[in-house]
């Protein structure tokens, strides 16, 4: 994602093996245990985590080793599992999908109980369109700015790769590179406290408002909306009112995969821009 998200995950028992892998999906966790990165999962022969969903524009493929052998990774869309390569490799997700078939359906299991550890895999995304091309823009290989030539060059062997950069709107954190205020930190940091007019006491955060503008390949900006509110309406429209200011400056564009892309810059309003008072 990425990718620094958290996954959950808790005790359940074994089920029988109900799942065949594509070639595809069986060379793609071939290639991940043998990652420098994973070795250590390889040797330990960890489980093997797959899921795989789909939303209006994607199919997602993600893969990872849970490495908390007294743990199973948990969640309610359970399909099945299977053993590769030495690995229990356990399904979630859709259950029909384009990544493996399911010789028969499992049973519903019980719902997962509250004993959750939290840690932190190393998880490979690796995306479709819908018309089953590689999309590369949002393939990682734990971070935006990993190489993923190697995914890439996998997934030219079973699917055609798409050439086209739809005209997206990417996260600062989906990106390699993300945008940048031309006139630096600094400046911007100036912009936001000289053109802060309202100030007010209370009990507001260190960051009590932020508002997300897109900047887009040519380093334009334009509004998008508050992300974060202070819950003051009168304090929101004045965030609103220079973020709008700063919308008239130029902006570094974002950059991912080789290509300018549009992408969220989020303006921070700090508790010193509002009350006047530094913290």
């Amino acid at each position: 994602m990425l990718m620094a998200c958290c996954f959950f995950s808790c005790q359940a028992k074994k089920d029988n093996n109900n799942v065949m892998l594509t070639e595809f999906t069986k060379d793609l966790i071939s290639l991940y245990i043998n990652d420098v990165a994973n070795i250590n999962a390889k040797n330990r022969k960890d489980e093997i985590i797959v899921t795989a969903v789909a939303d209006t524009s994607y199919y997602y493929l993600s893969v990872f080793a849970n490495n908390r052998k007294e743990y199973k990774f948990c969640r309610e869309d359970f399909i099945g599992q299977t053993m590769y390569l030495g690995h229990l490799v356990r399904i979630f997700g859709d259950e029909s999908s384009m990544f493996y078939s399911v010789n028969e359906k499992i049973k519903k299991k019980e719902r997962c109980k509250d004993n959750y550890t939290e840690y932190d895999p190393n998880v490979w995304q690796i995306c479709f369109y819908k018309d089953k091309s590689f999309c590369k823009m949002r393939t990682y290989k734990g971070s935006p700015s990993e190489d993923i030539s190697e995914i890439e060059s996998l997934a030219k062997k079973y699917f055609k790769v798409s050439q086209t950069i739809k005209n997206e709107v990417y996260q600062s954190y989906e990106v390699e590179n993300e945008p940048k205020f031309v006139l630096g930190e600094d400046v911007l940091r100036k912009l936001i406290s000289s053109n802060f007019k309202i100030h007010k006491e209370g009990s507001f955060g260190k960051v009590p408002l932020v508002v997300n503008i897109v900047v887009d390949e040519k380093g334009k900006a334009t509004l998008k909306g508050i992300i974060k509110s202070s819950n003051d309406t009168e304090l929101d429209n004045e965030a609103i009112r220079v973020a709008e200011i700063i919308c008239q400056y130029d902006f570094i564009p974002a950059s991912h995969r080789g290509e300018t892309v549009k992408a969220i810059y989020p303006i921070v309003f700090l508790r010193s821009d509002i009350t006047n008072i530094t913290p």
